[in-house]
């Protein structure tokens, strides 16, 4: 009997191979960009953990008891506070005389957040996040609504490109190899944290990404649409 040849033929196999490699040559591109934007993802976590932290010091009445209804110039309207009460064990060694009230956030501040190197002011948690308050702006005894911290965050510590778009984000001790103007993506931001709670947040491209309804799988180079 006639066997049956079923083998491939050399031309038979390169243009098997061809087609692979156009579909992937148009496939990955589009798997590339719905892979979701890590730097849009941290900066929407590093918001989110601020926004935590405030809220949960604001409302901390062992630390920051309401006084809204106090004698005149005992009135505090938030992080304007810098007394030590008995029931604030991180800032209790001033009870009966004001101490500042920057150190004091500082100190409550970082407690809230798991941090992995601390360097004062400047620090990065373990969710590989650097930070740094460039200015702490609350005035002890002030009751001054306009007071406010700036906050800076780079989502990525050592990663590239160590951008931002507001000017207070090149104050990080980490400096950009490359120029960051005319830039379509970015991992830095900052963010002014009033005495009263508020926070707003100075990058467009990170006041985007925190939105809820933000498409996370956007174009890599630019988190600013």
């Amino acid at each position: 009997m006639k066997r049956l040849n079923n083998a491939f033929t050399l031309t038979e196999l390169l243009v098997a191979l061809g087609v692979i490699g156009i579909l992937c040559a148009i496939l990955l591109p589009i798997i590339y960009n719905l892979l979701p934007n890590q730097n849009v993802i941290m900066a929407k976590r590093a918001y989110y953990m601020t926004q935590t932290v405030v809220a949960d010091l604001m409302n901390d009445e062992a630390c920051y008891p309401d006084k809204t209804n106090g004698t005149p110039g005992n009135a505090r309207i938030g992080f304007d506070d810098g007394f030590g009460y008995s029931n604030c064990l991180l800032w209790n060694s001033n009870i009966t005389e004001e101490g500042s009230a920057n150190s004091k956030f500082l100190a409550l501040f970082k407690d809230k957040l798991d941090i992995d190197s601390d360097n004062n002011q400047e620090f990065t948690t373990k969710d590989g996040m650097h930070w740094k308050f460039q200015t702490i702006g609350f005035e002890t005894d002030k009751n001054n609504a306009g007071a406010h911290s700036v906050l800076i965050v780079d989502v990525n510590d050592t990663g590239e490109p160590d951008c931002g778009q507001s000017s207070a984000t090149s104050s990080l001790s980490r400096t950009s190899s490359k120029s960051c103007d005319n830039r379509k993506s970015w991992d830095r931001y900052s963010m002014n944290i009033y005495a009263n709670g508020k926070i707003d947040v100075n990058d467009n491209w990170a006041r985007q990404a925190i939105k809820v309804d933000r498409d996370i799988t956007s174009d890599k180079e630019n988190n600013d649409e």
